[in-house]
């Protein structure tokens, strides 16, 4: 489950950075089984964007919405026009594009998992666009950007990363160099979709606790097993754990009936 865990650094980010609204705006206009093409052309004809620009449109639809959210047949966006037509929490959709644009962007994963939470950790009030150029320094010299980069195109990646950041919520959403923390917690729905993802993809129970994605919510191992004893008690399945073994005993039987429960259906 190392979902590309290697692949280096790249600029991607710079497409789109959060892109919470527009990914919703796309949402409405995707079909499932509808190529990025064909929604691209769409979205040009039907100026779904206002005033932006055929080739911003285009960035928008082929490179953020398509490679976040149209990978392994398009689930992720199924998954999510699933939870919007039945007005599942914003939250809770917010926190699971984030989850999907890190799985797309290394950078933004490692940044949150190494430089946001040692923040929250340690009382910090901010972070500074010093600190993500910092990381991206570190990143260099430890061959996770393939090709250097300029200090001019650092310095932009380095103020994308706090920009997304503050998309997804987890900084304050300020127009300037350095932005407060916000408290910021991992959502027991999330939890339950992230669990039953990893489930019908048929790995091992046991394999949820090794999944990359906890660490955007700055969660260690056995944070995560609280987190699933949690969303437990709310009846949506059965856990037991012995020290390393995880045993889930499953109520929904398919993907469908767990996006029913998140929405409150």
């Amino acid at each position: 489950m190392s979902q590309d865990a290697a692949r280096p650094y790249s600029t991607e980010l710079r497409k789109g950075r959060g892109a919470v609204a527009e990914t919703l705006t796309l949402l409405g206009a995707w079909v499932p089984g509808m190529p990025s093409t064909e929604l691209q052309a769409l979205a040009v004809e039907q100026g779904i964007f206002g005033s932006s620009s055929a080739k911003r449109t285009q960035d928008l639809v082929s490179v953020v919405f398509a490679r976040r959210y149209l990978a392994d047949g398009g689930k992720p966006a199924s998954y999510l026009k699933y939870l919007v037509e039945r007005g599942a929490d914003r939250a809770v959709l917010r926190q699971l594009m984030l989850v999907y644009t890190a799985r797309r962007n290394p950078v933004l994963r490692d940044f949150i998992s190494e430089v946001f939470w040692t923040a929250f950790a340690a009382g910090a009030a901010a972070l500074r666009i010093g600190e993500a150029e910092d990381f991206l320094k570190r990143a260099a010299v430890d061959g996770r950007i393939a090709r250097p980069w300029s200090e001019v195109m650092r310095k932009r990646i380095a103020g994308d990363l706090l920009s997304t950041l503050a998309d997804f919520g987890l900084l304050e959403d300020l127009k300037r160099p350095t932005k407060p923390i916000r408290s910021y917690r991992l959502l027991p729905d999330t939890v339950l979709f992230l669990a039953h993802e990893i489930h019908f993809k048929r790995f091992s129970d046991n394999s949820i606790l090794e999944s990359p994605d906890w660490r955007l919510f700055g969660l260690a191992k056995e944070d995560v097993v609280q987190q699933l004893d949690k969303v437990s008690r709310a009846g949506h399945y059965i856990l037991q754990y012995s020290g390393d073994l995880l045993r889930i005993s499953w109520r929904y039987q398919t993907m469908e009936e767990c996006l029913d429960a998140i929405a409150g259906r």
